[in-house]
C-alpha cells in the first residue's frame, strides 16, 4: 500500500498511522510543487525497509534499507551533479562498518573503517 504523507499522522512515540492504526507500506513525501521527494517504507508505523530521496530536480540524493528504524546494509548518497558522495554500510545491528566519501569530482577523500 503506498500513501501520501497528508493522509498520515505520527503519534507520541513516532509511529506513523493511517486509517486508524500503525501504518505498514510506503510514504509519499512530496514538495510544495508536487514532485516526489522521499519514498520511506514502513511496517507497523517504524521506519523498515527501502528508503530514497531525491534532489528537487528528480535526480537520485540518498537511498539505502533500514529495519525497525536503524540503518542496516547499503547506504549511497549522491552530490546534486550526480557523483556518488558516499557509501555506507552498516551491520544488521546498525553499527556503521565502512565508509567511502567523494568529493563532487569523483576523487576518493575517504576510506574508512571502523573497529568493533
Amino acid at each position: 500500500m503506498r500513501i501520501d504523507y497528508e493522509d498520515s499522522y505520527r503519534d507520541d512515540d513516532m509511529r506513523v498511522h493511517c486509517e486508524g492504526g500503525p501504518f505498514t507500506g510506503e510514504v509519499v513525501y512530496r514538495d510544495a510543487g508536487g514532485r516526489m521527494r522521499a519514498l520511506v517504507s514502513y511496517v507497523e508505523g517504524v521506519p523498515s525497509g527501502p528508503q530514497t530521496k531525491w534532489y528537487p530536480d528528480g535526480s537520485k540524493k540518498k537511498e539505502g534499507q533500514v529495519r525497525w528504524g536503524i540503518a542496516v546494509g547499503d547506504w549511497r548518497r549522491w552530490h546534486p551533479n550526480g557523483q556518488l558522495a558516499e557509501h555506507s554500510f552498516f551491520s544488521l545491528q546498525g553499527r556503521r562498518e565502512h565508509r567511502r566519501r567523494w568529493d563532487k569530482d569523483g576523487n576518493l577523500t575517504e576510506d574508512r573503517s571502523f573497529a568493533s
